[in-house]
């Protein structure tokens, strides 16, 4: 990777790609094919001033238990800084080539 492209998430920049790992994670885990781009915003944290997502989930989402969690925890490792930017891209590539 070079120095253009840090290994930070912008979660404006990469929005698609996100909306694509959400996507593809989902499907992997839970075999469920859904689009997830209105499923969640991308705001300002009022405290660190920094980023993050917001879920503004469907009710479809909260009464499936396991896709549930699997987001919620997406979620928490995006914002929390947990999952890379190259993490996210090589997942992406591998689910691709399979």
């Amino acid at each position: 990777m070079d120095d253009k492209e840090p290994d930070i998430l912008h979660l404006a920049r990469d929005k698609q790609m996100i909306d694509e790992y959400f996507r593809l994670m989902v499907k992997n885990e839970l075999n469920l094919d859904m689009n997830f781009s209105n499923e969640y915003l991308i705001t300002k944290n009022i405290v660190s001033k920094k980023l993050i997502l917001v879920k503004t989930f469907s009710d479809t989402i909260p009464i499936n238990s396991p896709l549930y969690f699997l987001l919620n925890s997406l979620f928490h490792k995006i914002n929390n800084s947990i999952l890379k930017r190259a993490e996210m891209m090589e997942a992406l590539k591998a689910f691709k080539e399979h």
